[in-house]
């Protein structure tokens, strides 16, 4: 028996990715030794370790292979479930591993950048490395939305944009970064009180949040285009909506 309903739907969810990997041990056991692993695990070493790379990936390959809503309530559809993923799981795998190795090649490209223009242009690379540090925690691979997770590269490569028209035009930075801020420092005041508070989460400001993303985006990098309408007017309605409720 849990305190609560959240807390048993996650202490299920993670009982049965527990059982899916003893009973695919051998999809498992081929993750770990996929080609390019150590490689990409070099790029990851200032997140974490091999070992850390390996069991995220695990956990993202069985989430998506075997842990769809509905989860499996009897013995049958477990097995079913089970048999269903086996021929999958490897391929997922390399799926995920290759949108790692992007991400991880962009991510220490964007690190090298950073050093070298810190003195030059402190404040945005300050505001940058907020936004890396919010992006790219420690888990950030098993605890981000794998469909948000495929927006990666594209968020990385803004970033990598607006340090070279930063460079041709300070001021324009600094005025869109006041622009972000105006509604970026909100949110992060709102969430942070949130889980202050112990609350799990909140639905509309983990959709602002990523709306958030797409917004540095239209503003730094438009050239690269958004997954969705953005814009400061835009978001500046939702945000005022939502608090007059």
């Amino acid at each position: 028996a849990f305190d609560t309903e959240d807390k048993a739907r996650t202490e299920h969810r993670r009982g049965m990715a527990r059982l899916f990997a003893l009973q695919l041990a051998a999809q498992v056991k081929a993750i770990e030794k996929l080609p390019g692993l150590r490689e990409i695990a070099l790029q990851f070493v200032s997140l974490g370790t091999e070992k850390e790379l390996r069991e995220q990936l695990i956990a993202v390959t069985l989430e998506r292979t075997c842990l769809m809503d509905p989860l499996p309530a009897e013995k049958s559809a477990f097995a079913t479930r089970r048999e269903a993923a086996r021929g999958r799981v490897l391929l997922v795998a390399q799926e995920i591993l290759r949108l790692l190795g992007t991400i991880l090649a962009e991510h220490a490209m964007l690190a090298k950048k950073l050093a070298s223009l810190q003195k030059a242009f402190p404040q945005a690379c300050a505001d940058i490395g907020a936004q890396l540090a919010e992006l790219m925690p420690k888990k950030f691979i098993a605890t981000t939305p794998f469909e948000r997770l495929q927006h990666y590269p594209r968020y990385l490569k803004a970033i990598s944009l607006r340090l070279e028209k930063a460079r041709s035009d300070p001021a324009r930075d600094t005025r869109l970064m006041a622009d972000w801020q105006a509604l970026g420092k909100p949110w992060e005041r709102e969430r942070n009180a949130m889980l202050k508070s112990g609350q799990q989460g909140d639905a509309f400001l983990d959709e602002f949040r990523w709306l958030l993303e797409e917004l540095r985006v239209a503003l730094f990098a438009q050239e690269l285009k958004t997954s969705s309408p953005v814009s400061v007017k835009r978001l500046q309605k939702m945000w005022e909506s939502r608090a007059h409720k």
